[in-house]
């Protein structure tokens, strides 16, 4: 894998990770099956719809080239309360809660909406993923957005999420060589947040590691929309 282009590297990650959600969906079938219930469960259902969110923003992230997107005006605090509310039934299968968390009320920022939401699910489900592992216990999710100097905040927080910039920037560097490179946070191959990497290049954003309100997590910092115009980019 050293020589892999990185789109090959996303696919080799893309597999391992939906590993986990298609053995899930066999055993609950053959389970079913055993008990002779006629449809799958509805927790089935939540892990099947994780793999296609998966499947979908890869798709998304190959079929634009990066800063080739039309950017338009979003509302954070719509997206991000439009996607907890998606992601609530999921969440609750692995036995934790997903909320949204605004540091205050805020005009639109230029984004590619659809880009930008399977960015901040994906990284959602790969947070919600990591509450499986026994050594982080459950936790709530936070979809949190707040200003900084260079304009909004807008990512998936944890409060003990073990991430740092040094471990997420060796991540990187691992990215395509090792199957589980954020390991000492999460138990998969973590392809959701390279995902969630590659779509925000493509708007010309940068995820990285960022605080709010004492919870640390990946987050991407957008232009709002007045400031864009005003910049004239």
């Amino acid at each position: 894998m050293m020589g892999a282009q990185p789109q090959e590297r996303l696919l080799v990650a893309l597999a391992e990770q939906l590993k986990l959600p298609l053995l899930q969906i066999a055993r609950s079938a053959e389970l079913a099956q055993l008990e002779g219930a006629e449809q799958l469960s509805t927790g089935t259902l939540q892990i099947a719809q994780s793999a296609l969110q998966l499947i979908d923003s890869f798709l998304l992230g190959t079929a634009t080239e990066q800063g080739s997107l039309a950017l338009e005006p979003v509302s954070l605090s719509a997206l991000v309360t439009d996607t907890a509310h998606e992601l609530s039934p999921f969440a609750k299968q692995y036995g934790c809660d997903i909320r949204v968390s605004l540091g205050g009320r805020y005009g639109p920022v230029m984004a590619h909406r659809k880009s930008l939401q399977a960015a901040l699910s994906t990284l959602a489900y790969s947070f919600i993923g990591a509450t499986d592992d026994e050594n982080l216990g459950k936790a709530d999710i936070v979809l949190g957005v707040h200003k900084s100097s260079h304009g909004m905040v807008a990512g998936v927080f944890a409060k003990d999420s073990g991430l740092s910039s040094d471990l997420f920037k060796r991540a990187k560097a691992l990215y395509g060589t090792a199957i589980q490179p954020l390991s000492r946070t999460n138990s998969t191959s973590s392809a959701g947040v390279f995902i969630a990497d590659s779509l925000l290049q493509n708007m010309a954003a940068t995820l990285r590691v960022a605080h709010h309100k004492k919870m640390t997590g990946l987050a991407t910092t957008l232009l709002p929309s007045q400031q864009m115009r005003l910049g004239g980019l």
